[in-house]
């Protein structure tokens, strides 16, 4: 996955760099998060893999203010646990080595 994919997922104009680390780090960062907790290896090609992705960095960046105590909770949303299960469970995936 691109900076550009994920910033324009984010609805982040291009030409604004100052949340480019923060962005990057957090793709970096899905990827592992999904191979730790599916067992399954990450492919870029994916796009159920890419999506999962997305929406776990939006989660993220939408929420990164600890704060903010309305955006705290012990659970993803449902979309992102709903795909992490059906990954983790899909014997299409390869697993992690």
């Amino acid at each position: 996955m691109t900076l550009e994919t994920a910033k324009n997922y984010l609805r982040i104009d291009s030409d604004l760099t100052e949340d480019d680390i923060l962005v990057n780090s957090l793709i970096e960062a899905s990827k592992k998060y999904i191979e730790s907790t599916t067992g399954k290896q990450y492919d870029d090609s994916d796009q159920l893999l890419e999506s999962l992705s997305l929406l776990l960095i939006s989660h993220w960046y939408s929420n990164r203010n600890i704060a903010n105590k309305a955006a705290v909770t012990d659970e993803y949303p449902h979309t992102i646990t709903a795909i992490l299960t059906t990954i983790k469970y899909n014997s299409n995936y390869d697993e992690v080595i």
